[in-house]
């Protein structure tokens, strides 16, 4: 039986990525911050006689010791994984720099941070796997730049812009991952899925105007969770020859733009590590 483990498994679009696998026999591991989203992903999986194949995993995942925690968690349960799929995130914009109790920005711990303690953490186990993939869900082939001087954003803080600095980051991790991945067996997908109406991005708009809004604006340009995870399965089910790839939805983003820059993405590696010095205990 393969294995899949979903961040963000609970909501959007990582729960529809757990329920389709959980329908064509996989093992899922889905992660949450909500014990009651969990409880509802589990009983869901016991209507269709899934539950000996469900795992719900609470964490905090802006937290270090919390994505540590998940890894030896999912080490003591499982002998390998097939694939890994990171869509953990949070869709509400906070207006002031706020720092987790481990004292790094929260956009940063959550959207990057766990990211990258996750892909390096869960490596061994990939490597297991036959044909090993993972797709972390962010937002390539956007423009943007990263400030490898200030990769907290705590200069000038801006909450939107924290949030496309986090996509910038991760566009940088998947090159640094593959540039440090000496077997080369794990493809890495970076995957857009572009305008997408979960519930978690409309309830994060708390003007009832402004949702009005958006909820017109993605019914135009935007697609419903059953739709966006398409491309996604596809990927996970057949992965990408090469070792790193960028999709924005179907469509192949060129790796020769200047958010997968080789230099920046060995910077962006070296200065994480030094942060997470006396952190991963």
């Amino acid at each position: 039986m393969k294995t899949i483990l979903i961040t963000g498994g609970t909501d959007g679009i990582g729960k529809g990525v757990a329920s389709h696998y959980l329908k064509m026999g996989y093992g899922v591991m889905v992660v949450g911050s909500s014990i009651a989203k969990g409880k509802l992903f589990l009983n869901e999986a016991k209507q269709i006689g899934a539950e000996d194949r469900t795992i719900f995993l609470q964490a905090n995942l802006s937290l270090v010791k919390e994505n540590m925690r998940i890894i030896e968690e999912v080490k003591n349960r499982v002998e390998s994984l097939d694939m890994v799929v990171f869509s953990a995130t949070s869709h509400t914009i906070k207006e002031e720099y706020t720092e987790t109790q481990e004292g790094f920005e929260f956009n940063f711990g959550l959207a990057y941070l766990s990211r990258f303690i996750l892909s390096f953490g869960l490596k061994e186990l990939l490597e297991k796997a036959e044909m090993p993939v993972i797709v972390n869900v962010c937002a390539p082939g956007m423009k943007g730049t990263v400030d490898l001087n200030d990769i907290q954003n705590k200069k000038n803080y801006n909450g939107s812009k924290a949030g496309f600095h986090g996509s910038r980051l991760n566009d940088l991790l998947g090159v640094a991952f593959t540039n440090k991945d000496t077997i080369k067996k794990i493809k890495y997908v970076l995957f857009n899925p572009w305008a997408v109406a979960t519930d978690g991005m409309m309830n994060s708009i708390k003007n009832p105007v402004t949702r009005s809004i958006a909820k017109l604006l993605f019914k135009i340009v935007g697609k419903p969770v059953d739709k966006a995870v398409l491309p996604i399965i596809e990927l996970l089910d057949n992965p990408p020859k090469n070792q790193l790839t960028a999709y924005i939805q179907r469509k192949e983003v060129s790796l020769t733009k200047k958010t997968f820059d080789r230099k920046n993405a060995i910077q962006l590696y070296g200065n994480t590590i030094k942060l997470l010095e006396g952190k991963m205990n």
